[in-house]
Formats: structure tokens, sequence, C-alpha cells
């Protein structure tokens, strides 16, 4: 997953989180790859939730303090996503999933949609905002 600079949304703490988030997700690919042992995968994929969980709350603090009028609709895709990956996770390291070629595009796509549509929605608020004040 390359990064692409309409993945941008102009603030750089958001941007450097949603790298980190597209570098974990290429790590998981790589260790699939490469071929990995479940342990090193399960590392790589309880990073990427715990680094999710992160960076929703950095982004959620963020709506609260602009006041951002879709706040709601956005925290419930974080929470589903969080969800999603707290599932996955358990059922990894139960021996219930695998983490497939499949898992990767359902993440790579949710990422690149979510940030495409939510999150530039929520940096183009943060700069009206800031072009009011």
């Amino acid at each position: 997953m390359a990064w692409q600079p309409e993945l941008v949304t102009g603030q750089d703490q958001i941007d450097a989180e949603h790298r980190s988030l597209v570098d974990a997700v290429n790590r998981l690919h790589a260790a699939l790859d490469q071929g990995k042992d479940r342990e090193e995968i399960g590392k790589i994929l309880g990073f990427l939730r715990d680094y999710a969980v992160t960076h929703f709350s950095s982004e959620e603090a963020l709506m609260i303090r602009v006041g951002y009028p879709r706040a709601s609709a956005h925290f419930a895709a974080h929470a589903d996503l969080t969800l999603q990956l707290s599932d996955l996770l358990a059922d990894f390291r139960a021996g219930r999933a695998r983490v497939t070629e499949a898992v990767l595009a359902f993440l790579e796509t949710w990422l690149v949609e979510h940030i495409l549509r939510q999150d530039q929605d929520l940096g183009a608020f943060v700069r009206q905002r800031s072009l009011e004040a």
C-alpha cells in the first residue's frame, strides 16, 4: 500500500498517524509474503489494532475540540473498525482465523476510503474553522 498525496488531510498529527497506519498494514503484508510465523504476524496485528485505537482517540479529541458536526458518524466508523480488528486479533490468537490477502485488502480499502471521505471532510472543516477564527 503506497502513501498517496490525496490522503493528506492537512492536519500534521493526523497525517503522521495515517502514515504509521499505512506502514503497519505494509508490515503485515510483508510478514505474510515472507512467510513469517504466527507470533510475528500476531505482534504486527496487535500493534495495528492498538495504534488504530490511539489514532482514533487523537482524531476524536480534535473533532470534539473543533465542534465537528459529523462527529457521531465518524466515531461510529472508528468503533466499528476497532471492534473488527479486536475480533480478528482475538480469533487469530485463538487459532480460529488467519490473516489472508482478503483481510489485507479489506484493511487497505477501509483505510483509504475512510481517509478520502471522512478524514478529508474533517480536515476541510478544521481548515475552514481556522480561516473563520
